[in-house]
């Protein structure tokens, strides 16, 4: 995380590094983004650029902690429009993400997660993982909805959703993408409803 002392900087001098580094990330992966590139284009010192960040993994946590803020903040709004149905919550954001594509923090995100498809998205935009994120949104989440057997299902399913959702984000600005992304989401969510085992076999157990 930033130092208090990034925190204490004048607001324009926040956002100027981060745009910078918001602009860096887009442009290349993460092992092949600069610090350089990114202090010269912010007009810092390189000096000073320790004193906010430990490094370039620390500033990569921050930026795309920033973007799990708001996807945090967006899904619980559809779960209260959707009374807590996390399967057209889930839809729902993905049609928010695609009509406001435009919108700098959504195209920044998915281009970022694109160009770092190795990455685990939950880990990415929450250093804490999925289940950090889920703590946030529980309480939203109508689990009457849900067949739920284990403490550990929710947690779970939520992770499986994570990773579905940010497979259809990463193509959701590209172009003839967003159709295909959304039929692919919407398998996947009816997938996970509905489950594949057969009635009449046993599940599998241990």
């Amino acid at each position: 995380m930033p130092s208090t002392t990034f925190f204490h900087l004048p607001e324009e001098k926040r956002e100027r590094l981060m745009e910078a580094a918001r602009a860096e990330f887009v442009r290349v992966p993460y092992e092949d983004a600069s610090i350089n590139r990114i202090i010269r284009e912010a007009g810092i010192p390189r000096g000073s650029f320790y004193m906010y960040f430990t490094d370039k993994e620390d500033l990569f946590r921050y930026l795309m902690e920033s973007y799990g803020e708001v996807l945090i903040q967006r899904m619980g709004e559809r779960l209260d429009w959707n009374d807590g149905d996390l399967f057209a919550a889930a839809l729902d954001l993905f049609d928010h993400m695609q009509a406001n594509w435009r919108q700098g923090e959504f195209r920044e995100m998915g281009a970022i997660l694109r160009r770092n498809r190795q990455l685990q998205p939950g880990l990415v935009l929450n250093r804490q993982g999925p289940c950090a994120m889920l703590d946030r949104l529980r309480d939203r989440i109508d689990q009457s909805r849900l067949d739920l057997r284990t403490e550990t299902d929710l947690p779970d399913l939520f992770h499986l959703m994570i990773a579905a959702a940010a497979g259809s984000i990463v193509v959701v600005g590209k172009e003839g993408g967003p159709e295909q992304a959304r039929a692919r989401l919407v398998r996947m969510l009816e997938l996970l409803q509905r489950g594949v085992a057969a009635k009449d076999h046993a599940v599998c157990q241990g």
